[in-house]
C-alpha cells in the first residue's frame, strides 16, 4: 500500500467510495442503454473509465475504490432486474479485466517509462489484451451455466464478443483519460483549436470528409477511409486532441457499420461485429501510436533546443543564443521606438576563488551569481553567459534610472549572498557592471552595444571594481 493510501482519512474513504460508486453506476447505466436485442452492451465504458482513473490518479488505488466500484457495477444491473448470480458473474468478469490490467501496469510501469515512451500505448494495450483475455475466459466459461440470454451459444463467440468489446472500449476511452490535460491547459488548448487557421484545420476536415464518404459507402472498405486523415491529425495536433478525434471517429464508424450489418445480416451479426471491432482496433492504434511517438519526438527536440540555447552549468543563455535573441529584440525595440540597455557583468577576482577554494567552489560561485541575477530580472529580460565569469543582460523598454537601480540591486545582492562550501567555510563574490543605453535617437548595432558596455565594464574595473558604470 502506498503512502498516499496510508494517509487516507475516514472522510477520504467515504469520498473515494462515493466517487467510484457514482462514476461506475453512471457508466454502467450508459452501457446498458446500448444493449441490442439479447446481446451484451455494444459500448461498455465502465471498465475503461475505472481503469483510466486508477492509472491517471495513483492515490485512488485503494481497496475502498474497488469496493465502491463493485457496488456501482452490481447496483446498475440490479436496477435492470438482472438475477443476482448473473449480475455477480458479469461484474466479476469486469473486475477481473480491471485488476489484471492494473497489476500488469503497476508491475511494468517503471520499465515502460524507461524505454521509448512513444510505444506507451502499444504496451498499455498489450496489458489490456491480457486483462481482456482473462476477463473473456472467465465470462465465456461461466455464462453458459447462468441460463441467460447473454450466452451466445458458442464458447468462442462469447469469448470473441467479450474480448473485442473490452479492447474496443479501452482504445476509445483510455487514451483520452490518461492524456487529459489540467483544466487551465485544456482551456488553452481549446482556445488554440478555436483560433486555428483554415490550413491548420485541414486534417480535421479530412477526417470529417472521410467519415462522411464512409457513411454513404456501406462497403467493407469504408472502415479504413479515415485512417490517413487520422494519421495526418496525429502529426499536426496535440496528443489529447488526437485521442478525442480518434475516439469520436472510431465510435461513429463502429456504431454505423454495426447497425448496418445488424439490419442487413442479423444472422451474421455476431461474427461481423467481432470482425468490425478487430479492424477498428487496428485502425485506432495507428494514429495514437504515431501521435505518441510524435509527442516524444517534439519533447526531445525541445529539450535539445533548450540544451543548445542554455549554458549547462548556470542555465543562462549561451553566448550565441543570447546575441541572436538580443539582435531580434533590439530590432523590435527600434521599430517601437523603445529605449534598451545592454549590461556587461564580470565577477571580480574570480581566479582567486578558483585558486583559494578550488574549481568546484568556482562553479558554485557562478551558479549563485546567476540565481541572484535571475531573481531580480523581469521575465522578458535576457541573461547570457558570454564565457568564463563574464555575463551579459539585455533589458528592453526601459530608462537609465531603472537600469541603474536594477544593476545596483544585482551588485548588492550578489555581494551580500554568502556561498557556503561546508558547515564551517563560506565566501562571497563581487560584481563589476558596465551599462550601455540605446535610445530611439541613438541606435547602435549589436557589436557597438557590446563594445560600449564592455568599455564601461573595464572602466568599473579600473576604478576599483564592485561598482556600476555607464558608458560615455
Amino acid at each position: 500500500m502506498s503512502r498516499a493510501n496510508l494517509a487516507l482519512k475516514p472522510q477520504s474513504f467515504f469520498q473515494l467510495f462515493t466517487l467510484f460508486t457514482g462514476v461506475i453506476l453512471l457508466c454502467c447505466l450508459l452501457g446498458i442503454a446500448t444493449r441490442h436485442l439479447t446481446f451484451l452492451a455494444s459500448f461498455w465504458p465502465a471498465n475503461s473509465v475505472f481503469l483510466g482513473l486508477l492509472i491517471r490518479f495513483p492515490q485512488t488505488r485503494h481497496p475502498i475504490s474497488f469496493i465502491g466500484a463493485a457496488v456501482g457495477y452490481l447496483l446498475a444491473d440490479a436496477l435492470q432486474g438482472t438475477p443476482f448470480l448473473l449480475n455477480l458473474c458479469l461484474n466479476s468478469a469486469n473486475l477481473v479485466y480491471v485488476i489484471t490490467t492494473l497489476i500488469l501496469y503497476i508491475k511494468f510501469n517503471s520499465y515502460i517509462r524507461s524505454t521509448h515512451q512513444g510505444y506507451f500505448y502499444l504496451t498499455l494495450f498489450s496489458f489490456c489484451c491480457i486483462g481482456g483475455l482473462a476477463s473473456s475466459l472467465f465470462a465465456a466459461s461461466t455464462l453458459p451455466y447462468m441460463n441467460t440470454q447473454f450466452s451466445l451459444g458458442s464458447f468462442w463467440i462469447d469469448f470473441g464478443y467479450w474480448f473485442t468489446a473490452e479492447i474496443q472500449n479501452a482504445l476509445l476511452l483510455l487514451p483520452a483519460i490518461i492524456s487529459a490535460p489540467r483544466f487551465s491547459e485544456f482551456k488553452q488548448q481549446l482556445i488554440e483549436f478555436k483560433t486555428q487557421t483554415v490550413q491548420e484545420s485541414l486534417p480535421l476536415f479530412a477526417v470529417i470528409f472521410s467519415i462522411a464518404v464512409g457513411y454513404y459507402d456501406n462497403g467493407p472498405g469504408s472502415l479504413l477511409y479515415p485512417i490517413a486523415a487520422l494519421i495526418w491529425c496525429a502529426l499536426r495536433y496535440r496528443h489529447f486532441s488526437v485521442a478525442i478525434i480518434t475516439s469520436i471517429s472510431c465510435a461513429f464508424v463502429i456504431y454505423h457499420v454495426s447497425q448496418n450489418y445488424l439490419l442487413l445480416y442479423p444472422e451474421q451479426y455476431l461474427n461481423n461485429t467481432i470482425s468490425i471491432r478487430l479492424g477498428l482496433i487496428m485502425m485506432t492504434i495507428a494514429p495514437l501510436t504515431v501521435s505518441s511517438i510524435n509527442m516524444v519526438r517534439s519533447k526531445l527536440i525541445q529539450e535539445l533546443q533548450h540544451t543548445i540555447a542554455h549554458d549547462e552549468l548556470t542555465s543562462s543563455l549561451t553566448r550565441r543564443q543570447f546575441l541572436q535573441s538580443v539582435q531580434l529584440l533590439q530590432h523590435q525595440a527600434s521599430n517601437a521606438s523603445q529605449t534598451t540597455a545592454f549590461l556587461m557583468l564580470d565577477i571580480d577576482h574570480f581566479k582567486q576563488v578558483n585558486d583559494n577554494y578550488g574549481h568546484q567552489a568556482g562553479d558554485l560561485a557562478l551558479q549563485s551569481c546567476v540565481q541572484n541575477i535571475q531573481a531580480l530580472l523581469a521575465p522578458n529580460d535576457l541573461l547570457g553567459r558570454l564565457g568564463g565569469e563574464e555575463f551579459a543582460i539585455f533589458i528592453a523598454d526601459t530608462n537609465p534610472d531603472v537600469v541603474y537601480q536594477c544593476a545596483e540591486r544585482i551588485r548588492q545582492q550578489v555581494s551580500n549572498t554568502p556561498i557556503q562550501l561546508d558547515k564551517k567555510q563560506q565566501f562571497s563574490i563581487q560584481l563589476s557592471i558596465g551599462i550601455c543605453i540605446c535610445t530611439p535617437e541613438n541606435q547602435h548595432s549589436i557589436e557597438q552595444l557590446f563594445k560600449q558596455a564592455d568599455d564601461a565594464l573595464y572602466q568599473a574595473k579600473r576604478q576599483g571594481r564592485n561598482q556600476v558604470v555607464f558608458s560615455t
